[in-house]
């Protein structure tokens, strides 16, 4: 019976309906309370249904019963991704730079991090985070496509940095080349650059794989003005 039951909670979560996992896994952990495996799925669970503190709360219970854990490594980035989500930056920050104390070049943790510098606008410092990554990793798309749209950002380029910035999105697009955001990011470098008609065609493009995607909207409402 539990082994029908965890297919049961693992289906419904590969289909996306967390809400009846949810209440599958609660089941479960009643007879299982420290079964680290079950409290992980219902802080995924949590999670995708926008319940970040409850999350924190189960991912917490997990650190404290079972160190030991195999997937220790991803409860504490799923613990630092709802931090994220609640825009508690501060506690986001302080597990990640204690982590990045045992994984020192973590890709997932340094992401996080210069994400929280982007949005506390620290945008040198995520910009720098962004280097280190590829320097270990040189294909992170992630990374990639993120410097390129943060060297954008910025109010005037050397020349050195604009040739930095379209070797990293041309190449987070040569390794994905229909990925929206990284034609978003692309259109967007063109705009800056003063290619409009560049710019238009990239976000037109993202916009044929994502027809709703908000952003891609919004660059060529402006580039319409």
């Amino acid at each position: 019976m539990a082994d029908s039951n965890q297919n049961d909670y693992l289906s419904y979560m590969n289909k996306g309906n967390y809400a009846l996992a949810l209440t599958l896994l609660d089941q479960e952990i009643s007879s299982s309370p420290d079964d680290p495996i079950l409290l992980y799925n219902f802080s995924l669970c949590c999670f995708q249904t926008k319940n970040f503190k409850k999350a924190v709360q189960v991912l917490d219970s997990i650190i404290e019963r079972s160190p030991k854990f195999i997937e220790l490594d991803n409860v504490y980035r799923l613990k630092v991704f709802s931090y994220i989500e609640l825009k508690d930056w501060a506690k986001a920050e302080e597990i990640i730079q204690s982590r990045l104390q045992i994984a020192l070049d973590d890709p997932k943790l340094l992401s996080f991090l210069a994400h929280i510098y982007e949005y506390t606008h620290r945008l040198e410092e995520a910009i720098g985070i962004h280097r280190r990554i590829l320097k270990s990793n040189p294909d992170y798309r992630n990374s990639l496509n993120s410097l390129g749209y943060l060297l954008a950002l910025k109010p005037s380029l050397t020349a050195d940095e604009k040739k930095e910035a379209v070797d990293c999105l041309k190449k987070a697009l040569s390794l994905d080349p229909e990925n929206p955001a990284y034609l978003d990011s692309f259109g967007f470098f063109l705009q800056k650059s003063g290619n409009t008609e560049a710019a238009w065609k990239a976000f037109r493009k993202g916009l044929k794989k994502n027809p709703n995607h908000p952003i891609l909207l919004e660059r060529l409402k402006n580039l319409r003005k």
